[in-house]
């Protein structure tokens, strides 16, 4: 005789990349992204890697962009302070 469960609900996977991040985690992320040229070699490993946990690839995207635009607004400034500086020598 077949006894049919239906109560039976498959149990999600554990998923490490949903994983809230611990203290000591976002200290060692930190420390890593302070130093020159290994936090492009960490965010590149990191953003490439289909196990990096969501919240460290959306610090590091989030970082990336707040790079973009301080760079942009860096060449806007030096742009105008150039062109200011020229037009006061002529």
């Amino acid at each position: 005789m077949e006894e049919n469960n239906y109560n039976y609900q498959p149990q999600p996977q554990y998923d490490e990349t949903n994983a809230v991040m611990s203290v000591g985690q976002y200290i060692v992320m930190f420390i890593l992204c302070a130093i020159p040229v290994v936090n492009i070699i960490c965010w590149i490993v990191w953003l490439c890697s289909s196990k990096t946990n969501k919240n460290k690839k959306n610090y590091i995207i989030a970082n990336i962009v707040l790079w973009i635009i301080a760079i942009i607004i860096s060449v806007i400034f030096y742009s105008v302070a150039g062109t200011a500086f020229l037009s006061m020598l002529q």
